[in-house]
């Protein structure tokens, strides 16, 4: 579903969502924002992803089938200027305080650049909760998942595939997924019978929109998404918002997949990436 944000003269305060997109999220586990970004907002963040892309070290994930490709990127926000200040907009961050009814704070940030011709490869079933839950001791799913299109996400470049409403489901069975051991990461994966029948009752919403679109997900909201075969690169930069008062506890990750400081966030101008113009 197509929904529109409320804009307000005062800058900080651009942002803010009306009773019924509240109420919209609530049911069915998320909700999208086509076109949140103007063309000149993308066009910055797409100059700064090859940096992310290019980056050496234990904040990135290499793809098991081309160890050239990166298949995610932790950190982004604390290496790229463009992305930290993306990820403190108020049209991001207003929306989330909402949803979340607190102040917030970044969990992690991740980049999953979806490389074409099969260099993206698939994410099986999955909530984003369990892990954090387990390993990094987050206490509630009262965590919010902005995804950002750095570049169009169409039918046929692997879109995130959702099932409405799954999250409140609460926490489901799952194990861990063994290419994530030993990786700093982790995958768990939502068995097949679990997964066809909420999606038997739900449906599967594909997450489609041109660069610059917005969609803010529930950590406990199932989804995943296939190869992507196409010629064509299908960017997503994932900011991870926990509430403050359900910081984690564990200390077993580094920073980059749980971030220790929980000072909240607060929005700055509104239109601070058109400084990198």
């Amino acid at each position: 579903m197509i929904m529109r944000m409320t804009r307000r003269k005062d800058s900080i305060n651009i942002m803010q969502l009306n009773d019924t997109q509240i109420a919209q999220f609530d049911e069915r586990g998320y909700l999208f924002f086509p076109d949140l970004l103007s063309d000149d907002e993308v066009a910055i963040l797409q100059r700064a992803t090859p940096e992310l892309l290019n980056r050496q070290g234990p904040e990135v994930v290499r793809e098991k089938e081309d160890p050239t490709a990166a298949r995610l990127v932790f950190g982004g926000h604390v290496f790229s200027e463009p992305f930290r200040c993306l990820s403190l907009l108020p049209r991001l961050l207003n929306p989330v305080r909402q949803l979340l009814k607190d102040d917030v704070y970044l969990h992690q940030s991740r980049m999953n650049p979806k490389q074409g011709f099969g260099g993206g490869a698939a994410w099986d079933w999955h909530q984003d909760f369990p892990p954090w839950h387990i390993i990094d001791g987050m206490p509630e799913p009262r965590c919010i998942m902005a995804s950002v299109f750095i570049d169009d996400c169409t039918a046929v470049k692997s879109p995130l595939l959702v099932v409405p409403g799954s999250h409140r489901h609460g926490l489901m069975d799952s194990k861990l997924h063994e290419d994530a051991k030993g990786k700093g990461y982790s995958l768990m994966h939502i068995d097949h019978a679990t997964t066809a029948r909420l999606a038997d009752e739900n449906g599967i919403e594909a997450l489609i929109g041109p660069a610059g679109s917005v969609c803010f997900v529930h950590c406990n909201l199932l989804h995943g998404s296939a190869n992507n075969v196409s010629p064509w690169r299908r960017a997503i930069m994932y900011y991870i918002y926990n509430a403050v008062s359900n910081a984690c506890t564990g200390t077993e990750r580094a920073w980059h997949h749980n971030n220790r400081d929980f000072t909240p966030l607060q929005p700055i101008d509104d239109d601070c990436l058109k400084a990198f113009a």
